[in-house]
């Protein structure tokens, strides 16, 4: 094109001063693309600078004082010099813009189209040079970079301005059209829609000496029309695309590679020039010339060109005016610092006053950090804070003996890195080099270092020559070791020696720790303020607006436990509209998977989503599996992902495992009984029980867990001679997720037979709580996907096995589900008992009597004990254990006298073939026992509790689960006989012992704490009774269900309590709350709800007659 016509062009050598008024850099590459950029200025002068081969044109847009240069060729080799000399002549340049052509990608995202003449805007930029050439061809690394955040505001800002009023492109094209000489054969005129076709993808242009209205078939090629309506422009009227441009160091000139880095990095826009200068944090703006195929030619060049520019002058007048006055001489990097810490995400004004006295020479010359921060990054202040004195305290502290080397672990996605790159920037000044070596493999350490040594001019050709070249120099530089993730690598291999020198690794491994000369930094999920922070940010909501979006936020942050990886694809998925703030943990309970791997176009983590950075630290075990360790951990996994998250006791479980299994194989193991724990069930035990072991070793269970614990997948501690480990709750939904159907079942399969095994002899009773969310997890699947290519009784024995746990902790509700689900799967009569299925008739009784359906349980108990006297002996365990829960069922029909009788017989018939200090004897005689208390024969439960009471003191720790319960039943015994102190004396020891053992919300610590509250009730000490009782109501409003029958107890005594003492009001409104619970839940029948029903009728009447009396006394 020719220059401008209608400006004069002055040529001038400006002073520093003079320079100091410009703050907008204007990059246009080729002739062609600076020439409608320089029909934008108000008046056209040429610069010429001192030392500086640049030329460069000048003026001002609106209020801006712009600088414009144009290139000596094309690509990254020819653009960092005249950046470099730019920044060097104009130090107050606060943006910078390459401005220009590319090739445009025809459709992405959901259908939308890109004609030529359009524009596309960096959101981010990837650099597709990057990478190594390998066996099975080139695998790109990604290098991400980002505009500045002024830059990204002022985009959003247009953007809301031309939803709002339209683009003024139009108006400015025309301009330029007017501006430019009459001779021009380059006119940046629109061609319109029958010069854009689009070829098919697989259709490559015929011959290279021609364009394609000689040579090409237009048969094979789609007109605008063809693509629909998103396609349609009118004249002069092109749409802006915001997203990410492909920048490398050739063009993109076919569709297959043009799609391929689409799918890959989501381009689409491709040059060649940005890559360069993103060091800069520039906006690339390029109008679209071509479709990135073979199909090139230059029709749509001067028009694609102007159409860019035209938009960059809208994008400028939407800067702030500058802030920096001509006699501002600050470097030009200080400059861009200084606007970029204006937000969280910038670094610190440097201190040159303390690098003088630190006698440390300002200004790196060696920087290898090709990584951009992240724009959304936030929070971790003091990580950085107190990371950046270490580094400073180490340049100034020269007589040091020791490296400093500081050590950031942490799960994946917790921005390990993104501190590390803070960092860098943070302290280059200070550091003569600044050097970032990926250490996730070999292969990539090895190439970071050989490129370390080419650039310090270092002769060498491995990694131990370059490390040696680099302890040698006599200047101070810092080494960043990145993803030394593997449990298996030597990391000390990679650490230079000299003393001037500063350290930092990341790594998922916690054992890396060791490498640290100062306290290691272990990161976690973000504080509160910091995570609601970081997901607003994300959702592009403008920050006025925050404070309207903090609950919202806040519910968000504590569902993805503050995770910032996971925060941020929250954002996303937010900011793409899918759904608003507030929707979010609906949408995530639902499509949890779908959100965890959505991925945010820009500011992308280096694997992009939570699970793909899970799956990273995964792979280094399944890489291993042909050792022993690996194949252990992994099948570990297994089960700990078909658990819950919460802390499961793999050491007890394992162990009893082991155990449960020596007794089945041991044992006479014949079909007689189907539903009966077989060798069947030990084959498919997890390969760390070891079964056929002579006895149990823990070691390989210990080294899976710390294989684990290191990569960051679990948590691990010591607590009662058990190793209970536990996942984080997003590494959890990851971990279930990733399980395929197969492995899904093989992990249900070999879990079940694990909890189910190890509850051979009912030893898991002790670990009840802490199993509980497991055993809900384990029985929440589907009936018919966990049976599925099984044997049903085979299956229905783990289902059992696991439903008895969780029927002995109370847990009636879940259960109830459970049976029902595997009564229909087996087509079982509910009413009529079938011989074959006697076990689970059993537990179905047991359940509904639990439910408060006690005539219903007698019923189904009656006819299974009636076909156990026909087919059983008098003694044999599981005759005696249905009769015990027939007698229990009277008890609680209200058939005392049939209870009676049968515990009774059974105790009897224990005593005579069992041991004294047989559980199952003891059990009965406390049955027993509490049949005689119900029905007022409380000096028989008397004597009978305090026989249990000294064998079981005698056989069990003072903390055993079975101790503490016969404790607390004999407590009961003398609350009901009278003898107030000593049950007062005996639930204060029970809680002080569940209080050195047990979490607070524990349920039996808070059922002791209920018995207690009533003792003291009883004993006249109403104060000690209500304080206890309203702490224990407390806790169970915040951990359990408003229909949880503990929750109602308690507030059905507490509400008796306030009546008692005169608190009226409270003691109604609680009263009448259970009350509409209990309708909701209960049948009318149920005997927990009449006692409350009637208490709330007493309650009613006796306010009535006091409202009376107080009415007639008036």
């Amino acid at each position: 094109m020719s220059p401008p016509r209608g400006f004069s062009s002055d040529v001038t050598w400006p002073s520093d001063a003079e320079r100091g008024k410009y703050t907008i850099g204007w990059i246009a590459p080729m002739p062609i693309e600076l020439t409608p950029a320089l029909a934008l200025l108000d008046r056209i002068t040429t610069l010429h600078v001192a030392n500086d081969t640049n030329i460069y044109q000048a003026g001002k847009i609106g209020n801006h004082h712009v600088v414009m240069v144009t290139l000596d060729k094309i690509g990254l080799g020819g653009i960092p010099s005249v950046a470099a000399g730019m920044y060097a002549s104009f130090r107050n340049l606060k943006h910078l813009l390459l401005v220009g052509l590319g090739g445009g990608i025809p459709e992405y995202a959901l259908g939308d189209q890109m004609v030529l003449g359009d524009v596309v805007v960096s959101r981010q930029v990837e650099h597709l040079d990057c990478g190594r050439r390998t066996e099975n061809g080139f695998e790109y690394t990604r290098q991400t970079y980002w505009p500045s955040p002024a830059l990204l505001k002022a985009v959003n800002t247009l953007r809301s301005i031309h939803s709002l009023n339209g683009t003024r492109i139009r108006q400015t094209l025309q301009g330029i059209r007017q501006r430019l000489q009459p001779s021009n054969h380059e006119d940046p005129e629109d061609l319109g829609p029958d010069a854009d076709q689009l070829f098919d993808a697989d259709y490559h242009h015929q011959d290279a000496a021609h364009l394609c209205k000689n040579c090409c078939d237009y048969g094979r090629s789609k007109s605008r029309q063809d693509r629909g309506l998103k396609a349609y422009r009118e004249k002069y009227s092109p749409l802006i695309h915001c997203g990410t441009i492909g920048s490398g160091n050739s063009l993109v000139v076919g569709s297959r590679e043009r799609e391929h880095f689409h799918e890959e990095f989501g381009t689409i826009c491709f040059e060649m020039e940005a890559a360069a200068l993103m060091d800069y944090h520039c906006l690339v703006i390029r109008g679209i010339c071509d479709y990135s195929d073979s199909h090139k030619n230059k029709a749509w060049q001067p028009y694609a060109a102007a159409t860019a520019a035209a938009y960059a002058r809208e994008l400028v007048m939407q800067l702030p005016a500058p802030i920096y006055g001509v006699n501002d001489d600050r470097q030009p990097r200080q400059a861009m610092n200084n606007q970029e810490s204006s937000t969280s995400h910038g670094p610190d004004p440097v201190d040159t006053t303390a690098l003088d006295r630190l006698n440390v020479k300002t200004g790196h010359v060696h920087w290898t950090v090709y990584r951009s921060r992240n724009p959304l990054f936030t929070g971790r202040d003091n990580i950085l804070r107190e990371s950046e004195a270490r580094i400073r305290d180490a340049v100034k502290e020269t007589s040091s003996s020791n490296q400093c080397s500081i050590v950031i672990s942490g799960m994946g996605g917790q921005g390990k890195s993104e501190i590390c790159l803070q960092l860098a920037h943070r302290v280059r000044q200070i550091f003569w080099g600044v050097f970032w070596v990926d250490v996730s493999s070999t292969t990539s350490a090895k190439n970071d270092f050989l490129s370390i040594a080419k650039k310090l001019g270092i002769q060498a050709e491995s990694m131990e020559e370059t490390r040696q070249g680099l302890a040698n120099v006599k200047e101070p530089w810092l080494l960043v070791l990145d993803n030394a993730d593997d449990p298996n690598a030597d990391y000390q291999c990679y650490f230079p020696a000299g003393l001037l020198g500063v350290v930092i690794m990341t790594s998922r491994n916690r054992e890396c720790r060791r490498y640290a000369s100062t306290p290691a930094v272990e990161l976690e999920g973000l504080p509160g303020s910091d995570a609601r922070e970081l997901l607003l940010h994300a959702t592009n909501i403008p920050r006025e607006q925050w404070h309207t979006f903090q609950d919202d936020a806040q519910e968000v942050a504590s569902l993805l436990q503050s995770h910032p990886l996971a925060l941020i694809q929250a954002g996303a998925y937010i900011s793409s509209a899918h759904c608003t703030i507030a929707e979010y943990p609906q949408v995530f309970h639902l499509q949890r998977k779908r959100l965890l791997e959505f991925r945010p176009k820009q500011a992308q983590s280096r694997y992009g989503d939570v699970y793909a950075t899970f799956e990273a630290s995964v792979g280094f075990l399944e890489a291993s599996q042909a050792e022993q360790a690996p194949q252990d951990a992994v099948d570990l996994f297994y089960v700990l992902s078909i658990c819950a998250a919460n802390p499961l006791p793999v050491g007890r479980l394992f162990e009893e495992g082991w155990k449960g299994a020596q007794s089945i194989l041991s044992s006479n193991d014949s079909d007689d009984d189907l539903l009966r724990l077989k060798r069947w069930h030990v084959s498919h035990l997890p390969p760390l029980v070891q079964e056929d072991a002579d006895e149990w070793d823990p070691f390989r269970l210990v080294e899976a867990v710390q294989l684990l614990r290191s990569l960051s997948l679990v948590s691990a501690e010591t607590h009662e001679d058990s190793t209970n480990v536990s996942m984080h709750p997003l590494m959890h939904a990851w971990a279930l997720d990733r399980l395929g159907t197969v492995d899904q079942k093989y992990a249900w399969l070999t879990t079940g037979c694990l909890v189910a095994v190890s509850n051979y002899r009912f030893t898991l009773l002790a670990l009840g709580r802490q199993l509980q969310p497991h055993l809900e997890a384990l029985m929440s699947l589907d009936m018919d996907f966990v049976f599925e290519s099984q044997p049903p009784a085979k299956i229905s024995v783990i289902i059992l096995r696991c439903g008895w746990l969780l029927h002995n902790l109370g847990d009636y509700k879940k259960l109830k589900g459970l049976m029902d689900n595997l009564m229909i799967y087996l087509d079982l009569d509910p009413l009529v008992v079938d011989a074959k299925w006697l076990p689970v008739y059993d537990l179905f009784a047991s359940n509904l009597m639990g439910s408060g359906k006690a005539r219903k349980a007698v019923s189904l108990l009656e006819q299974v004990v009636q076909i156990q006297e026909q087919t059983l002996v008098e003694d044999h365990s599981d005759r005696l254990s249905s009769q015990q829960r027939l007698a229990s069922a009277y008890d609680a029909d209200g058939q005392a006298k049939n209870a009676i009788s049968l515990h009774e017989q059974v105790v009897q018939i224990r005593d005579q073939t069992l041991a004294e200090d047989h559980p199952a004897r003891l059990a009965s005689q406390q049955e027993l026992a509490r049949a005689y208390r119900a029905n007022g024969q409380v000096e028989k439960a008397i004597s009978l509790l305090e026989q249990v009471f000294q064998i079981r003191g005698q056989t069990l720790a003072i903390h055993h689960p079975f101790r503490l319960n016969a404790q607390r039943q004999l407590a009961l015994a003398y609350h009901a006989n009278g003898e107030l102190e000593k049950a007062v004396s005996l639930l204060e020891q029970v809680g002080q012992i569940e209080q050195q053992t047990l979490p607070e919300d524990d349920p039996d610590r808070l059922h002791s704490q209920h018995m207690l509250a009533a003792a003291y009730w009883a004993n006249r000490n109403p104060r000690k009774s209500v304080s206890l009782l309203e702490q224990v109501i407390q806790i169970q409003e915040q951990k359990l269900a408003e229909d949880h029958p503990s929750r109602l107890k308690s507030q059905h005594d507490l509400a008796r309590f306030y009546w008692r003492l005169g608190r009226r009001n409270p003691a109604f409104r609680m009263m009448k709350n259970v009350v509409e619970v209990k309708r909701k839940l209960l049948d009318e029948c149920h005997p927990d709800r009449i006692i409350s029903e009637e208490k709330l009728k007493i309650f009613e009447d006796e306010m009535i007659e006091t409202e009376a009396a107080e009415s007639c006394e008036t």
